[in-house]
């Protein structure tokens, strides 16, 4: 038996080898430069702005679940850390006791953000201002309305 036939087929499946390669390298790279943050940049906690009523989900509740509790590792769909899943409005309302219609003071989420149990979010994420607190109970108490 030759060794030279045995490094003609190294040397083609070394080729063969780097060519794989440098295709997964070029794909990968492709695939995380298109991973964006669908919120814009300049979106900061305190850009969500909650008003004295008729607080809305879509334009003040759900941003602000998105910005401060839906990532992995916490209440997003996969995590879902305390079995609670923040990501639509259907999977918040049905976890039990989570939010209960014009009650706040039994509906955990206002315990939480209020500092009656853990509270949440926990640190090192800026607690939620004033104006987002009072939003959400008031979101509560006008019967957790989905609109």
């Amino acid at each position: 038996m030759s060794l030279i036939p045995n490094f003609r087929i190294l040397n083609y499946a070394m080729k063969y080898f780097r060519i794989v390669l440098l295709a997964f390298l070029a794909a990968t790279a492709v695939i995380l430069s298109s991973c964006k943050n669908t919120l814009d940049s300049s979106t900061g906690q305190a850009d969500i702005v909650f008003p004295d009523s008729n607080v809305s989900y879509s334009r003040q509740v759900q941003p602000l679940f998105n910005l401060e509790c839906n990532y992995s590792g916490c209440h997003d769909t996969q995590t879902a850390a305390g079995n609670l899943d923040l990501t639509n409005y259907f999977s918040l309302i049905t976890a039990t006791g989570v939010v209960m219609s014009k009650d706040t003071v039994h509906s955990i989420l206002i315990q939480r953000i209020e500092g009656r149990g853990p509270i949440m979010p926990p640190a090192p994420i800026s607690p939620l201002t004033p104006n987002q607190t009072k939003g959400l109970k008031t979101w509560v108490m006008e019967g957790l309305q989905y609109n």
